[in-house]
């Protein structure tokens, strides 16, 4: 069916207004898309409200050119939000990755790093003078499993261990 063709007698039922469309993209643009989504969602609903009163009026063409611009606003809308939400999962899902993929030698080095460090600073040990940090601690990869480490502390000692890196990269133990 189709609005205000010419010769043809106005519609006895009023174009529609889309609210329940309006409602759902601001709900959208409120959760995914704050900058874009929700702004034409408000647009669309502006629209949306004109066309009861346009059509309570008598004015037809512009009660239907409401109701397209409103459609067309919450198309916009719906368009967004979806790229805010895809946007929003990628996000997500890069934050969400563990730091524990120790596939490259550089993460096992910073992690054992930190190990080192706490231990040092967590304990009274007898193994380390007071004051004692971890300058740096240097991984190569010595296989498709295992890197070999050298750790060098501020006092000028060094230490070695090798790092078997198992899970695909989720974990490693040291020797």
């Amino acid at each position: 069916m189709s609005y205000g063709q010419p010769g043809y007698a106005a519609p006895e039922v009023p174009p529609p207004a889309y609210r329940r469309w309006g409602i759902a993209a601001s709900i959208g643009g409120v959760l995914f898309n704050l900058i874009l989504g929700l702004p034409t969602a408000l647009i669309a609903r502006r629209y949306s409200k004109k066309v009861p009163e346009l059509w309570a009026r008598g004015d037809v063409q512009a009660a239907i050119s409401a109701s397209r611009k409103a459609r067309s606003w919450l198309i916009a809308s719906i368009v967004l939000d979806v790229l805010g939400l895809i946007v929003t999962v990628v996000v997500f899902a890069a934050a969400s990755t563990s730091p524990g993929d120790f596939s490259h030698p550089s993460a096992v080095a910073a992690s054992i790093k930190t190990q080192l460090q706490q231990r040092i600073s967590n304990s009274s040990s007898q193994y380390y003078e007071p004051g004692v940090t971890v300058t740096s601690v240097v991984c190569t990869s010595s296989g498709a499993t295992t890197d070999h480490c050298i750790d060098t502390f501020s006092n000028g000692q060094t230490g070695t261990e090798t790092a078997v890196i198992s899970r695909h990269g989720a974990s490693y133990s040291t020797r």
